[in-house]
């Protein structure tokens, strides 16, 4: 980026942001599905979640700063082994582009539960929004972020106070509260939730580290994403616990809550949630695009992968979140400890030059 276009530290934040803050986070889902549905434990794997999280976006930060390098490979792989660095690369880019069919599914579920559209409709709609932004690189992404985020943010929390203070009643409802089969209980569910968060996290965390204005910039952006994220976790959840059973059954819970308050507020919160679903689609689908080559065909490749995610998307968002995202968390486990391993060898090998 040019140096009039460098990042500020709140712009990292919100780039940060922008990446997790996705249909799953901002409508509750997730946070129900991983949490809520333990009760006080889930308050417990909330702060677990917080602290890694943060400490995780910090060492992406760090290892992106001392390698000069987004490219995902190199930022999880250890001691520099090419073809494990290529693996790993293309891995999770398949991963980023599965996240992208959570999106679509998203989008195709919010307008169906708010406006009564065929799901294709949303997944059509984020689809397309989605390509006309990666496809303008990462400054078009910055300068969309730089403005809707910070927007979102404090309607989010101005919402879900709203709720928490009025606790709306609605229909009694009786349904079996249970946990997703692959995260049986909160503390394999909080793992699970942060190994799934940091697929998101990596790609666009190293790149907007490089197109920070300087490391204290990046830093400090990077640290103010992690808390703010944490903050908005516990908000949400202390929102999706006023009525379990509700929420056990409801595809996007805040979403359901604003519509007990009134139904003005349930159309803001629509809105606010379809742009938090183009964030976060817009945020994973760049991290997988950074592993196509350049070239005449890379537009092609990005549209046609687009497509299909929108097709797959079609099979619904919450058996998605509650079979899929537990899957991709499995995964993450690994290239966590994987890039642990790699912040402590540079870290190590940084001491030993100085």
């Amino acid at each position: 980026m040019k140096d009039e276009n460098k990042l500020s530290a709140l712009n990292v934040a919100v780039m940060y942001i922008g990446a997790i803050m996705g249909a799953g986070f901002a409508s509750g889902r997730e946070t129900w599905q991983f949490f809520g549905v333990f009760g006080k434990m889930g308050m417990v794997g909330i702060i677990i979640f917080a602290i890694f999280f943060l400490a995780i976006g910090l060492m992406v930060s760090y290892i992106a700063r001392q390698l000069g390098t987004n490219d995902m490979g190199k930022i999880i792989v250890p001691n520099g082994n090419e073809k494990s660095e290529n693996f790993v690369g293309y891995f999770m880019a398949a991963i980023l582009a599965v996240v992208m069919v959570i999106m679509t599914a998203a989008g195709g579920a919010l307008l169906h539960q708010q406006f009564g559209l065929p799901y294709a409709v949303g997944g059509a709609i984020i689809t397309a929004l989605v390509i006309f932004t990666v496809i303008g690189d990462f400054e078009r992404i910055s300068r969309v972020f730089k403005y809707i985020m910070p927007v979102l943010c404090v309607i989010m929390v101005i919402i879900c106070l709203i709720v928490i203070i009025k606790n709306p009643e609605g229909e009694e409802i009786n349904a079996e509260i249970k946990p997703s089969p692959a995260a049986p209980n909160w503390l394999i569910a909080a793992i699970l939730y942060i190994s799934y968060n940091v697929m998101a996290l990596i790609s666009i965390v190293a790149t907007s580290t490089l197109n920070a204005k300087n490391k204290k910039t990046a830093v400090t952006g990077t640290a103010m994403g992690g808390v703010f994220l944490g903050m908005l976790a516990f908000l949400i959840l202390m929102t999706v616990q006023c009525d379990v059973q509700f929420s056990q059954v409801t595809d996007m819970p805040v979403l359901g809550y604003a519509r007990r308050v009134s139904e003005q507020m349930s159309i803001v919160y629509t809105i606010i949630l379809f742009f938090a679903i183009y964030s976060a689609a817009t945020g994973n689908f760049y991290g997988f695009t950074t592993k196509i080559k350049e070239g005449p065909k890379k537009k092609k490749i990005i549209i046609l992968a687009a497509l299909l995610g929108f097709v797959l998307g079609l099979a619904g968002f919450k058996n998605i979140v509650s079979y899929v995202s537990p899957a991709i968390g499995y995964a993450g486990i690994v290239i966590i400890a994987m890039l642990i391993c790699n912040f402590i060898t540079i870290w190590k090998r940084r001491k030993s030059d100085e």
